[in-house]
């Protein structure tokens, strides 16, 4: 099931980002980085993000437990080409265990159509280059804007921006 996230599932939320970190990014993020991501500082992260009305975040259930969750809203790019877009996927993680499963597509629907609902009808994501899932967005029909490097964990990489002119074409 996919629904609206409530403020209860930080915890949960916390989880899976912090999950989702350690197995989609070991090899590519320093491992001393991972092993200081605390689900404790991401629920606060996500308790101050679930309370706040222009930021849209989803959970996928499976069995009753977050295995997932997307969040999104108001783009937060000033210049260069994203910043031309309405909206912004901030994230998008599941669990190993439930990737592979529809869970992915299902999240960006729903975010999508809500984005929709308050008047944003473009978007973009930045994600990692090396990330694995990255085709995810392809498959989407995302189009490469940009890439830009960022500093994790005091290793430079390099970040993607994906971009939809339409919303409704994220398929």
């Amino acid at each position: 099931m996919i629904r609206k996230a409530a403020f209860s599932d930080a915890p949960a939320i916390a989880a899976v980002h912090v999950d989702s970190w350690k197995t989609t990014y070991r090899g590519i993020v320093p491992d001393a980085y991972l092993e200081t991501l605390a689900v404790e500082e991401k629920q606060a992260l996500w308790e101050k993000g679930l309370s706040q009305a222009d930021h849209s975040v989803f959970v996928a259930e499976e069995h009753g437990r977050v295995v997932g969750f997307i969040s999104g809203g108001r783009n937060r790019a000033s210049d260069g080409p994203a910043a031309r877009y309405d909206g912004e996927l901030y994230a998008v993680y599941l669990l190993k265990e439930a990737q592979g499963k529809g869970w992915g597509r299902r999240l960006v629907q729903a975010l999508a159509r809500d984005l929709a609902q308050k008047g944003i009808h473009s978007l973009v994501v930045w994600v990692l280059a090396a990330n694995p899932s990255r085709g995810f967005y392809e498959r989407l029909g995302g189009e490469k804007l940009a890439e830009e490097r960022v500093e994790i964990g005091g290793t430079v990489l390099s970040e993607w921006c994906y971009g939809w002119q339409d919303i409704q074409t994220m398929n």
